[in-house]
């Protein structure tokens, strides 16, 4: 099973690895992709694909159990569907949310058997999961504290777990700080592929991990309730506020350099049960 069809391609390269004994089910919420898609398979003779329109959130059950399901999209859990229509020793590869604020992802693989096993970490993420299409592709889904919108640049939001529940107003004014604060540059030396891999710690030791997005792109960090303090993409800090979320986020980026700057293999995933999944949260492994 797939989730997210998009323009059909993935879904051609599914139907020649399975082959002609296997099958291949292709679920999006967009009807007019799925269309599209369907159109297109029947054009290159992918007679083992079938494809549907519906909340892929669900999964598919009419065809479970499957020996495989893969995502292209991002829940914000591991849903219980795609468990439960998993057959014994099948295997999930999947994005999902790992932490409770905006743009928290990881890539997941696991196996199912009496329970959820063998999990590894990825770096990694889709399109957030959503039983609508998403047209405003800018502005997280989920997890938001406060936002702001304008015709002349991209939104600029905020996302902190100890925010969460507490005064609106209080996010709206650190996110109004956080618009007229000087980035500082060279705070996090390292290419994309580092800085993703201290995100991923961050979010696996960060009590308080926080996220920020405006013009100069988002990063993941640390926040409460009087400072927030993210890693933009080019290396810089954007802080306001006190200097306490400042000065976490620099007590883990030194944690993480002592450490010898673990990626996301030295992380493992841990799955805890709620209604309608597994929220999944990372860990560090034991090093060394």
């Amino acid at each position: 099973m797939e989730i997210g069809t998009g323009s059909g391609y993935s879904s051609a390269v599914l139907s020649r690895l399975v082959g002609r004994d296997g099958r291949v089910v292709s679920i999006d919420v967009d009807a007019a992709l799925v269309k599209r898609a369907g159109a297109l398979h029947k054009q290159a003779g992918h007679r083992n694909v079938e494809v549907y329109a519906a909340d892929g959130f669900a999964g598919w059950e009419l065809n479970a159990p499957f020996d495989r399901i893969v995502a292209w999209t991002t829940p914000h859990v591991l849903p219980e569907a795609w468990v439960a229509q998993t057959a014994p020793g099948g295997v999930i590869v999947t994005p999902v949310k790992v932490a409770d604020i905006a743009c928290a992802n990881a890539l997941i693989r696991c196996t199912i058997g009496e329970g959820i096993e063998n999990g590894a970490v990825y770096p990694g993420s889709f399109i957030e999961m959503a039983p609508d299409v998403i047209t405003e592709l800018a502005l997280p889904v989920r997890y938001v504290n406060a936002s702001l919108t304008s015709a002349t640049e991209p939104p600029w939001w905020i996302s902190a777990r100890l925010l969460h529940g507490e005064n609106p107003e209080i996010a709206h004014a650190l996110l109004d700080q956080a618009r007229e604060a000087e980035p500082q540059p060279d705070f996090f030396l390292g290419g994309h592929d580092v800085r993703e891999a201290f995100n991923a710690f961050v979010l696996a030791r960060s009590n308080h991990p926080a996220s920020l997005g405006g013009s100069p792109g988002w990063g993941i960090g640390t926040g409460v309730k009087g400072s927030i303090a993210v890693v933009l993409p080019n290396g810089a800090l954007l802080a306001t506020g006190t200097q306490q979320a400042h000065d976490e986020l620099a007590v883990l980026r030194d944690e993480w350099i002592s450490l010898g700057k673990p990626h996301h293999e030295s992380l493992a995933p841990t799955f805890v049960q709620t209604g309608d999944g597994w929220l999944v949260h990372l860990e560090l492994r034991k090093l060394g």
